[in-house]
């Protein structure tokens, strides 16, 4: 083919030097020439100038922009070989020639029966053939005819043959004039041909800069570097690199660069999504589509999934969110870090992007991760990339293509749906492709926020129009091609390529690759079936490496269609070839070819490692598989960990089975699969292990089962657990039975019983000597005295417990914790430091999505902000809360921040809107059996907010009846403490004594600072009513309360006036 039909290499040292005349840098070439109407993109530019091959009509840009001939830009060309042949006058039409030799005379009959006859000259010499074709205007085959002709010769006969190819200038009187001045007016093997002949080694072909510049020769290594006649002609490798040829396809692709045009012009978002059957040619249209943008000047980001092996050291996934925040594959770390410390997305989702970018994590970032659910870490990702997605606005635009999606894993497919939800709202073209499997086997609803674009077979006229690229002029087996693949791309061109090789054409692709891997000989075969071993996508140095080639050369599995470069790499052209290849091999081929690559890979890849050393029986395989998957649960790459888990649960010995299970049963609670991670922690228990391994495993499955609220079968589990840790005296278990039995009793209501158990906890734990147990246990020790009402006790157990946790880092145990300190620090009268616990608990909350434990964090920063009528602060906690509750289902946390918001209305004057919040809470009460959690409490609430002394007193009557069954301790002190304010706001002095003396006899088992406070103001009060106050007992108490920090207790000295005015 001539140039315009292909890529050609330019010339880099000049082309640098013209734009630096200039002074203009890369982007600034790149936007004049759109300025000039001359559609040049960045990247092509670069690509050019590293010394990548480029399309013509970009040669031919540059060339206008720069104002030289476009010869003078191509690489290793003469000026009188840059021309396109149409646009030639006719006095300097060419005559291509190609001039062989034979070693062997013998060999001349099955040469001419290699020809295909479209050659104008021909003339024989013993052993010499020359060939020439006289190029007409028409005829645009000519260069594809001549490289086909040239590397069968080069197939067939390998080192029994040289020859090289020339371009000769053709005279309106028909004689020939070889470029080096040479005459020759008759076409004949001349000497100088004979000459040229002896300077080639055997096996190579040489060409001249012709067919170099017309990229229908590869350069491999220079040709008589001496002679300066042959300053530019090179050895070359006629193989064909390209046979991805696109046809078709109309209406798609007009579509689509509607709609890369359309945002080009608006730079506002959308997606497509080309689906259809694989080899239908969906990969070709869309890299037609990004040629189309590139050409407009965008940027493009393009990511590849696979099956199986990889494409870049880089995962998918990081290349993808790197693109989406402009950052490239290569940036540091402290780069990425502090272009995002800066940037306008909140800090809080710092973490979840250094993750997704590939950044190396701090142990206190690992730590914080490691508390996280599997489900709590998606919707955090999808958070994260949502407040990315809007920064991106002040980002460059760019399109982003992601090929073969139905690959990804969970995490990577949660990526494209929020991708895909907001791609309208940003300034990214989202562009895919995939096929209905896995995943994508049922349409998802993620779609719709897409265009989907399905690919139908081409038609015959389509099919034709590829055959002739790929056979030109072959119409009988064009016919027949055509014919078997009924519109299938992949199927006719791997039939057209087949075909070649003179054979029948089989009826299956298989079939195909078969007849294909027949004719190639030891060492390439060798090559393509260990690429198959690699994957789709492979590095020519690793194969070099597995083969034991070093300077291997894949040009037969170019010519053949089986492999394409693919930027710096190869390719399998479909993974369906590369499957079909690796069928072939037998299974000594195997394991022999597993070795080699889990040799390439051992310090490369972890994942790529262990499964070939499993693929290769390798004696330690188990262990490599148990290793890596550690690994990447240490990284939080879940899918990974548990994909190797499984593989190494398909060898695990005997012995090592109930290990195994258990270690895939926790990676699938950690994923949030209760129910798959059940089952695996089940089938562990009952498999072969010594009684020491069974007590943990059992302890693993409460886990699950406590989610699930399989409370009975876990408290059983938990006696068995019990069993074997006291057979074995491993303290540490037992001090984990009881701590998590404690934890289980807690909602029930015995308190009692959960005290027992978490003394249990904390002797164990102090006589195992375990900082991680001992924690623990003075939490859960701190849990119970809370549910008394004990808040000294709870506050000291609760100190204890996150003194620890700041000492030897205990995040996980410090999440459940620090908010509970928050709570009893306000009995204290401590609600500075409780305010900034409460904070500093909903920050880790936040951080670790434990929304249980943010809730109740927010929750008590709103009980502070009340008690300081900070409404504006205690209404955005309030509700932020709630939001989170509502979400959960979480009636009980629903029903508690009604209460709070009730009192927030009645701070804010809205009366109605108070009475309404808490007849909501109560209402949650009574329909989920909470009175003995929570009833008491909103039923003093109730009375306080209420308009209608009636209500009021009803509202106390039924809290004082909960209050008679055993409750949560907190219930007694808020029952008391608020019915103390209903009966001063009611001016009923006996209810108001009675709630005194209530709250006063609770504390007397263990006073605290809070109970004191109220019970002091309810003197003053009852003094108040009496007339027995005086102002300075009122101002004393008042200026106490500001003190700490409770203006909300203030009693008005109008209180005192009206009262003496009675």
């Amino acid at each position: 083919m001539g140039p315009k039909d292909g890529r050609i290499p330019l010339n880099v040292s000049f082309l640098k030097t013209l734009r630096k005349r200039c002074g203009l840098s890369q982007e600034k070439v790149a936007e004049q020439c759109l300025e000039k109407g001359l559609y040049v993109s960045v990247s092509s530019i670069k690509r050019a100038e590293s010394g990548m091959n480029v399309l013509y009509r970009t040669a031919m840009s540059l060339a206008d922009f720069y104002a030289v001939p476009v010869g003078q830009l191509l690489a290793d060309a003469t000026p009188v070989a840059t021309g396109t042949l149409s646009k030639l006058p006719f006095y300097d039409r060419q005559l291509l020639t190609v001039v062989l030799e034979m070693k062997a005379l013998t060999q001349k009959a099955q040469v001419e029966a290699l020809m295909d006859g479209t050659h104008t000259h021909c003339c024989h010499q013993d052993n010499v053939i020359a060939l020439g074709w006289c190029v007409h205007e028409s005829d645009e085959y000519v260069f594809e005819r001549i490289r086909r002709l040239c590397a069968m010769l080069q197939f067939t006969f390998k080192s029994e043959i040289r020859l090289f190819v020339e371009a000769a200038s053709v005279g309106q009187d028909g004689e020939s004039k070889w470029m080096t001045g040479a005459d020759a007016t008759d076409f004949m093997v001349s000497d100088r041909m004979m000459a040229i002949l002896s300077r080639i080694s055997w096996g190579d072909i040489v060409a001249c800069p012709c067919f170099v510049s017309s990229n229908c020769a590869r350069p491999k290594g220079e040709f008589a570097p001496e002679d300066v006649r042959f300053a530019h002609w090179r050895v070359v490798s006629m193989c064909q690199v390209n046979t991805d040829y696109f046809v078709g396809r109309t209406h798609e692709l007009e579509r689509l660069q509607n709609g890369v045009r359309l945002f080009t012009e608006t730079q506002t978002g959308m997606g497509y999504c080309l689906s259809g059957m694989a080899g239908i040619g969906k990969t070709r249209l869309l890299l037609k589509t990004l040629e189309y943008a590139e050409c407009l000047g965008c940027r493009v980001t393009q990511v590849q999934l696979l099956n199986y092996g990889i494409v870049d050291t880089r995962s998918p996934l990081t290349l993808l969110v790197r693109a989406l925040f402009e950052c490239d594959k290569e940036d540091a770390d402290d780069v990425i870090r502090g272009r995002i410390s800066v940037s306008a997305i909140p800090s809080s989702h710092h973490l979840f992007l250094y993750w997704l970018m590939g950044v190396t994590l701090r142990d206190s970032e690992k730590k914080l991760l490691d508390l996280m659910e599997f489900q709590a870490l998606q919707q955090a990702v999808e958070q994260s990339l949502t407040d990315l997605i809007q920064v991106r606005c002040d980002m460059p635009f760019r399109i982003i293509a992601v090929e073969d999606i139905h690959w990804a894993d969970q995490v990577f497919m949660g990526v494209i749906q929020v991708l895909s939800k907001h791609a309208r709202e940003s300034n990214f073209l989202l562009l895919l492709t995939f096929r209905q499997q896995n995943q994508l086997a049922v349409k998802q609803a993620w779609l719709d926020e897409v265009e989907v674009i399905e690919l139908s077979s081409l038609s015959e006229e389509e099919s034709y129009q590829l055959a002739q690229y790929m056979a030109p002029e072959q119409d009988e087996m064009i016919q027949h091609c055509v014919e078997l693949a009924q519109g299938h791309p992949l199927f006719l061109r791997q039939t057209l390529l087949c075909s070649r090789l003179d054979h029948e054409i089989p009826e299956s692709l298989e079939h195909l690759v078969m007849v294909q891997l027949n004719q190639l000989d030891e060492t390439d075969l060798s090559a393509v079936k260990s690429a198959s071993v690699f994957g789709q996508c492979f590095d020519l140095e690793q194969l070099r490496f597995v083969i034991g080639v070093p300077d291997y050369e894949p040009d037969k599995l170019l010519e053949l269609g089986l492999v394409k470069p693919v930027n710096h790499q190869l390719m399998f052209h479909h993974d369906l070839i590369c499957h079909a290849i690796h069928h072939q091999l037998t299974e000594p081929e195997l394991i022999e070819v597993n070795q080699r690559c889990a040799a390439w890979y051992e310090s490369r890849d972890k994942q790529q490692h262990a499964l070939h050393a499993k693929r290769a029986r390798d004696e330690n395989a188990f262990g490599i598989l148990v290793d890596a998957a550690r690994s990447y649960l240490d990284n939080f790459q879940f899918e990974k960990a548990l994909n190797l888990i499984e593989e190494a649960l398909d060898i695990a010995p005997e012995t090592d089975q109930a290990f195994t299970l258990n270690f895939k049963g926790n990676c699938l609670y950690a994923m949030g699969r209760l129910e798959e991670s059940i089952h695996a922690l089940e089938q562990a228990v009952t498999c072969l292990c010594r009684d020491q391994e069974k007590s943990q495993y059992y302890l693993d499955l409460v886990r699950p089962y406590r989610l699930t609220d399989e409370t009975e079968k876990a408290l059983t589990i938990l006696d068995l657990a019990q069993a074997f840790a006291e057979q074995t005296q491993q303290y540490v278990l037992l001090s984990e039975v009881h701590s998590m039995r404690g934890n289980m009793l807690f909602p029930s209501g015995d308190v009692a019983a959960c005290e027992v158990e978490h003394q249990q906890a904390l002797a164990y734990s102090q006589q195992a000597g375990s900082r991680v147990a001992i924690a623990k246990s003075f939490g859960g020790l701190g849990d119970c005295a809370y549910a008394q009402g004990k808040m000294t006790t709870a506050y000291q157990y609760l100190q204890e417990c996150l003194s620890i946790c700041e000492q030897e880092e205990l995040l996980s145990i410090e999440a459940v914790n620090r908010y509970m300190l928050a709570t009893v620090m306000i009995y204290q009268l401590r609600s500075g430091q409780a305010l900034q616990h409460a904070q500093q608990a909903s920050t880790l909350a936040y951080l670790t999505a434990n929304r249980r434990a943010e809730i109740v964090s927010r929750l008590t920063s709103g009980w502070i902000f009340l008690d300081r009528q900070a409404l504006v602060q205690a209404e955005n906690e309030i509700e932020t809360a709630l939001r989170i509750a509502e979400q959960l289902k979480a009636s009980r946390f629903i029903a508690f921040l009604l209460e709070s918001k009730a009192r927030l209305y009645w701070q804010k004057g809205e009366v109605a809107a108070a009475e309404h919040a808490i007849d909501q809470g109560l209402a949650l009460v009574n329909e989920h059996q909470l009175s003995r959690f929570i009833g008491p409490w909103l039923c003093a609430t109730k009375a306080f907010v209420s308009q209608s002394e009636a209500v009021a007193m009803a509202a106390l009557a039924q809290g004082e009846a909960w209050l008679e069954s055993a409750c949560v301790g907190h219930n007694y002190l808020r029952f008391y403490q608020q019915g103390i304010q209903a009966a001063w706001r009611l001016k009923k002095p006996s209810l108001l004594r009675r709630y005194r003396k209530g709250l006063a006899a609770f504390a007397t088992a263990e006073p605290n600072p809070w109970c004191d406070f109220y019970v002091e103001q309810a003197d003053l009060m009852l003094a108040l009513i009496r007339n027995e106050a005086s102002v300075a007992n009122l101002l004393k108490f008042n200026q106490y309360a500001e003190t700490v920090a409770l203006p909300g207790a203030i009693i008005p000295l109008t209180e005192l006036n009206n009262l003496l005015s009675h």
